[in-house]
């Protein structure tokens, strides 16, 4: 028997592919021609008005049917993966049709495309091909780069069977723009079952057209085709029926995966696909108030883009926190650490929008320093050419100068500490914020502090309510995060103390512990102003009332959390800071450019540092802030 294949996207199927079809037949004497719709068209690859297979396999149904006796459809492109029209097809084609004699039968406007498809050659040489030369192409252009990619012997085949048909005044393109904008006679396009099909399922109307989005604005599009890439999160199925959980880094969406829609064999792989394989999928948002996000997608096409080589290393259940962290890269596609670094992302741009609206400019501060603003002991000494440098601890000591300069400004960038601490507050690499204003004082500095702490935790407050509710978050306790703070000295805290029962030693710094023993006297984050001056800088001002304490303030905020600010104002003495100097043993020739800025206008000025990870573990609500960090730096890890 002698078969004539003829392959397309049949997108729609209309009177020219029934033309081209029966033009081969009789030129040929063929006994019949199998239609083939195609599951990737390669001329089509991104079209944004492909019907889906499963339509387009009801279309060239009802187009053989109307073209009478000898037509068949195959649906055996749509019931396989990867590209189409390759040696994989013919092959498949020889086994169901065993002793037929194949003819392919391509459009002389594709003769030319003929060298991009998977194994060209080897195509050439496992079936006959039949050209149909449609009038307005130039099918000798087409044959010489079919010779100039793969020999004129491949041209001369192409050139064995070529059929003349009728001119089409219509191409595919042309019949979907009118069926789109309803055109009078659309229907006279495409046989009468095509225009039932195409009319039944609202097919190439602009509802069916697809659109790139993503699964956060996914309840925009609901009723209209749209197309989502991303990764599987998880999968169940059901029967014919499979519900496929996808994430696309701006929320996840359940989808839903019709046997009949997709297709046997994609349908059958989905089951072996693992967590984080990635997929396209296109189908119609709906919405549902019982699905995660109030939105499901009824997909209708998909494709595997990259399958997960084996089961994924981070699997949803518990693991431990080391087993975590040595999988931070992975670990990060998890949903509450994803939520964490959404919020770490939001409070990162309401900072710099605080400070843009407060007038504040941005100055960036060096990260290799000749000299420590609070001593040597827990800075990283790197090699610096022919001497040695450190990884900065502050950009504080660089904002005063800039603060001369400008008046209001800020640094925002990493800073290290060399500490062996081991404790959940501690990073050897973190963020931090530091403004720095000239003409002004610890109360000024008060004020500033907390009316950007009330800004930043309300902006979460505001624009993450999704990503806390993932992380489990109580955020009433953020709710109360409002001007003013309570202020007390540091004699008042440690009578606080006392008043509990802590063996606290006056003089000392305070611990964790003892943060959080005050924190608790507070709905709200407490300010503790008027240091011990042992237990500050040495660059911080003394109090004019007493020489014993530092002019210095730290936010304490709740729950636990500790000091998230630290700041005060700064002395502007040069003879003061001279002896400081000396008293801290520090190198006088390494802040000789700081004591300039006494020596020539100095003014009083004062700033604060906010560390972000803190900030950010503690609107989270997480324990420890190397959540609060894409790639943690502690004692005791340097890697991923």
């Amino acid at each position: 028997m002698r078969t004539g294949l003829l392959g397309g996207s049949f997108n729609p199927p209309h009177h020219g592919h029934l033309a081209m079809a029966r033009a081969a037949q009789a030129a040929l004497g063929l006994d019949r021609v199998v239609l083939i719709p195609a599951a990737r068209p390669p001329h089509k690859p991104l079209s944004p008005d492909m019907a889906s297979p499963h339509d387009r396999l009801q279309m060239t149904r009802a187009l053989a049917a109307a073209g009478g006796p000898g037509l068949e459809v195959s649906a055996i492109e749509l019931e396989r993966l990867g590209p189409s029209y390759t040696i994989d097809t013919i092959q498949e084609l020889r086994r169901l049709h065993p002793g037929d004699e194949l003819y392919f039968i391509i459009g002389a406007d594709t003769v030319g495309e003929l060298p991009t498809w998977r194994e060209a050659a080897r195509l050439l040489g496992e079936v006959r091909f039949v050209v149909v030369n449609r009038p307005g192409f130039d099918l000798e252009a087409g044959l010489a780069v079919v010779a100039d990619r793969l020999g004129a012997a491949a041209a001369a085949r192409m050139r064995e069977h070529v059929v003349t048909m009728p001119p089409q005044a219509v191409s595919s393109t042309e019949v979907r723009r009118r069926i789109r904008e309803d055109a009078p006679g659309w229907r006279d396009l495409v046989p009468p079952g095509v225009a039932d099909v195409i009319q039944a399922e609202r097919l190439y109307g602009r509802s069916f057209v697809t659109t790139f989005t993503t699964i956060d604005r996914l309840a925009e599009h609901a009723g209209q085709r749209v197309e989502l890439r991303g990764w599987l999160y998880k999968q169940r199925g059901k029967g014919k029926i499979t519900f496929l959980h996808l994430r696309d880094g701006t929320g996840v969406v359940q989808t839903i995966v019709n046997r009949e829609q997709v297709g046997e064999q994609v349908y059958e792989r989905l089951k072996g696909l693992m967590q984080e394989s990635a997929l396209k999928m296109r189908g119609t948002p709906r919405k549902d108030e019982r699905a995660p996000g109030g939105v499901e997608l009824d997909v209708d096409d998909l494709e595997v883009v990259a399958p997960a080589a084996g089961e994924y290393p981070i699997s949803l259940q518990e693991h431990g926190i080391d087993f975590l962290l040595s999988k931070r890269h992975l670990w990060l596609r998890s949903s509450k650490q994803h939520a964490v670094l959404r919020v770490r992302n939001e409070v990162i741009k309401a900072i710099r929008d605080f400070f843009y609206e407060k007038r504040f400019l941005l100055v960036d501060a060096p990260i290799f320093t000749p000299s420590a603003c609070e001593g040597t002991t827990n800075l990283f000494e790197v090699k610096y050419f022919d001497e040695f440098a450190y990884l900065t601890q502050s950009g504080q000591l660089y904002m005063e100068a800039a603060a001369m300069a400008h008046g209001n400004v800020y640094c925002f960038g990493p800073t290290f500490r060399a500490e062996r601490s081991k404790t959940r507050r501690h990073l050897t690499e973190f963020w931090m914020v530091e403004p720095e204003m000239a003409w002004a004082g610890l109360d000024d500095v008060m004020d500033l502090a907390e009316e950007f702490l009330e800004a930043v935790v309300g902006r979460a407050l505001e624009r993450c309510k999704e990503d806390l509710k993932v992380l489990e978050r109580d955020v009433a306790p953020l709710e109360r995060v409002r001007r003013p703070f309570p202020r007390i000295t540091y004699d008042e805290a440690v009578k606080l103390l006392h008043d509990k029962g802590h063996a606290f030693e006056y003089g000392n710094d305070l611990g964790a512990p003892d943060e959080t023993a005050i924190s608790e006297n507070f709905d709200r984050p407490v300010m503790i102003h008027r240091w011990p001056q042992q237990v500050k800088a040495f660059y911080a001002r003394r109090d004019p009332q007493n020489d014993a304490l530092a002019l210095a303030v730290d936010v304490i905020a709740p729950e636990g959390v500790g000091e998230v600010i630290g700041g005060g104002e700064r002395a502007v003495d040069l003879a003061f800071l001279e002896q400081q100097i000396a008293e801290h043993k520090l190198p006088k020739e390494a802040f000789e450019w700081y004591l300039d800025l006494r020596r020539y206008g100095s003014v009083p000025h004062g700033g604060f540092g906010l560390g972000l990870e803190r900030t950010v573990a503690w609107i989270c609500g997480r324990e420890h802030v190397r959540e609060a960090i894409p790639f943690p730096r502690t004692i005791y890890r340097k890697d991923p």
